[in-house]
């Protein structure tokens, strides 16, 4: 007797199932060890990351530390120079004062023609001269008043810290070249240690004067002397000087420059009414030198000028 056919299909079905299922735990497998290769494999990446990130950071460190230790040692070889050039400067400073500025003529009548400053030169008392208005009823005038100057450091840094230049004014003759170059003689005398000079000092001039040994570098400047296209320009007239008198180049500007910035300085230009000029620029901000000038009383009515101290 013949089966049922649908008593045949039961096991063939059975058997499909049992395959597929088979299969799925076969991709389960699979997909189970892929996933196990990837993570293994993430982690590799990762730790190489981990060590690629911290030898990264190694190196920089350690190019950083080559960095600042290399601008270091350019910072203190750049120091090194900059000391001894003003070391330079000042000794060379003191020459110039010692051979160009420490006579005065005795004029045609007199065998020898000049003599020691410190020998003949007697101090002149100086005084301040203050203008003040004066309001009354009828008119509106102008009056100067003076106040003694007491002590040298007036002249070198006034009390208003705006002023940085002191205007020197006298009539021909009376001496505003030869208190130039007493100021420069005294200098050198305090930056050299010279006791007899100083003492001799100490007696004929009757105001302080050791706020100089304060002052590293003293310039004295016959503006007769200033080529005309650089007097506009008090930094111009400085280096015209120190290159044509002194003997630096230009390519030393820039460690002057940083002496100006870094160290008082007093310089005196002795004669503004010597040079063909009709103004005179106000010296930069960041400079640390105060400005003596020296000029004839008609002078200051022909030329427009910073903001000063008479």
């Amino acid at each position: 007797m013949d089966r049922p056919i649908e008593n045949i299909q039961g096991p063939i079905r059975t058997q499909e199932s049992s395959e597929l299922v088979s299969d799925i735990e076969r991709h389960i497998e699979d997909t189970t060890k892929l996933h196990q290769v990837l993570e293994n494999k993430t982690h590799v990446v990762a730790t190489y990351m981990e060590e690629l990130v911290d030898r990264i950071g190694e190196d920089v460190e350690a190019h950083k530390r080559d960095y600042d230790a290399q601008k270091a040692d350019i910072l203190q070889q750049q120091q090194q120079v900059d000391e001894a050039f003003k070391t330079d400067l000042k000794n060379t400073l003191l020459q110039h004062h010692i051979t160009s500025n420490s006579t005065l003529s005795l004029g045609p009548f007199f065998r020898h023609g000049d003599s020691r400053l410190e020998d003949s030169y007697m101090p002149p008392r100086l005084f301040e001269v203050l203008q003040k208005i004066k309001i009354d009823t009828e008119n509106r005038a102008t009056e100067n008043q003076k106040s003694r100057i007491t002590s040298l450091e007036q002249l070198l840094t006034p009390n208003d810290k705006t002023n940085k230049i002191t205007i020197i004014t006298a009539n021909a003759g009376v001496g505003k070249t030869s208190f130039c170059k007493f100021v420069a003689v005294l200098w050198c005398a305090l930056h050299d240690d010279q006791t007899d000079t100083i003492s001799k000092f100490k007696e004929r001039f009757d105001i302080p004067f050791t706020s100089l040994e304060d002052i590293p570098y003293l310039l004295y400047i016959p503006m007769r002397d200033i080529p005309p296209i650089c007097t506009h320009s008090i930094e111009e007239i400085i280096f015209a000087h120190l290159e044509n008198e002194i003997g630096y180049q230009r390519q030393d500007r820039e460690k002057l420059e940083r002496v100006f910035i870094d160290e008082r300085c007093l310089v005196i230009l002795d004669g503004l009414d010597e040079a063909s000029l009709s103004t005179l620029n106000s010296p930069m901000a960041n400079r640390k030198y105060s400005i003596i000038i020296t000029c004839r009383p008609w002078k200051l009515a022909d030329m427009a000028l910073p903001k000063y101290m008479h």
